[in-house]
């Protein structure tokens, strides 16, 4: 019984690890609609439940058992009733006909079990937050369904063994299956919280340079796929320099935290907002042409101009912007930063305060 345990344990670990990293790096990150990820994530865990079928483990002399009412509690948690119902069905479907053939045993261990099984997840787990309390609650009420079926198919002693030793394995299988879940989640959490501040300005909160490159290759392959284009505009602070000399590099920090929350407000939350470095930002402006960026770039250049920036010492001074701009397609991927940088020179030597477009 042990070995057979031991082996159970080995590919619930196994699977949670690999599946779970399957899942965040390339499902979860794939272009495919949110119902088809939950469907291909309720076929993964439905075929786990079959191969666990294969890993029993013996709770008396005659009885065996196994593991598959996991997989539909995590099918729920993970996808909620569309993932839930998809393992659940390929589970009972499986166990009922395909197994060892239809009979009472067959029908009440698997797929009533099954179907009860994914009612009580769909009462308990389908919460963005896992919770310990629900989720040991719906395991009891899954070894209550499970012990009941044993109640009615066994006799005698087999079947006092039977629903003790089931009772307590599955507890310790689910428990075991609860924290790893849990530390996955966790460690997950801690890899996008380290991975967002890679790619952040830690002054601004903006997106940083390196962000900036990969977000720009982001948008030219999108346009491949939905031919949407967007507008490139390189933003300079005017005469920054002098805000650092006069006031002091702690008045030029709180300016360009002030300017970081402007261009927040003046941009749309699809735009990505990026600082390239000191006083120069980049706004990859979505669904925008050459036309439009004229406008916008406008908006902003005068929501500069209005804005009064508050100091450390409480003074309060007026700044304005340079502004260069490009757009995708009408500007191609190898001339676009180039292109804006030189409309960025044009709009600074006709003496700042100005926005530029890139001709073509």
């Amino acid at each position: 019984m042990f070995e057979s345990l031991f082996n159970n344990f080995t590919t619930l670990t196994t699977f949670l690890f690999f599946g779970n990293m399957i899942r965040t790096k390339y499902l979860l990150n794939s272009s495919l609609e949110e119902r088809s990820k939950r469907i291909v994530l309720g076929v993964a865990l439905g075929l786990f439940g079959v191969v666990l079928m294969y890993f029993t483990f013996p709770i008396t002399d005659n009885v065996f058992a196994d593991f598959r009412q996991l997989p539909i509690l995590i099918s729920v948690y993970l996808g909620g009733m569309t993932s839930g119902g998809i393992a659940t069905l390929i589970i009972s479907v499986y166990r009922m006909f395909l197994l060892h053939g239809v009979d009472h045993v067959s029908i009440f261990g698997g797929g009533l079990n099954a179907i009860v099984t994914l009612l009580f997840a769909l009462l308990l787990l389908r919460i963005p937050r896992l919770s310990f309390s629900r989720w040991l609650t719906a395991l009891a009420l899954c070894i209550i369904a499970s012990d009941l079926v044993y109640y009615c198919t066994l006799e005698g002693s087999d079947r006092r063994e039977a629903i003790v030793m089931f009772s307590i394995v599955f507890v310790f299988g689910g428990l075991f299956t609860f924290f790893m879940l849990r530390y996955m989640k966790q460690s997950g959490d801690s890899l996008r919280t380290m991975r967002e501040a890679a790619y952040r300005d830690f002054l601004t909160g903006l997106y940083n340079a390196r962000a900036f490159e990969i977000l720009l290759q982001q948008k030219i392959e999108s346009f491949s796929r939905y031919s949407i284009p967007f507008t490139l505009l390189l933003v300079d602070i005017d005469h920054f320099k002098q805000v650092n000399d006069t006031y002091g590099h702690a008045a030029g920090d709180a300016v360009l935290s002030q300017f970081a929350d402007l261009l927040r407000d003046t941009f749309r939350p699809d735009d990505k907002i990026a600082r390239k470095g000191g006083e120069e930002f980049v706004v990859l402006v979505d669904h925008c042409n050459r036309d439009e960026i004229a406008k916008i770039a406008e908006r902003l250049r005068s929501n500069v101009e209005e804005q009064p920036f508050l100091l450390p010492q409480g003074l309060i001074i007026h700044l304005t912007i340079s502004a260069g701009s490009a757009t995708y397609p009408d500007i191609g991927e190898e001339q676009l930063l180039d292109m804006a940088d030189q409309a960025l020179y044009k709009a600074k030597e006709s003496g700042r305060n100005q926005v530029w477009r890139a001709e073509r």
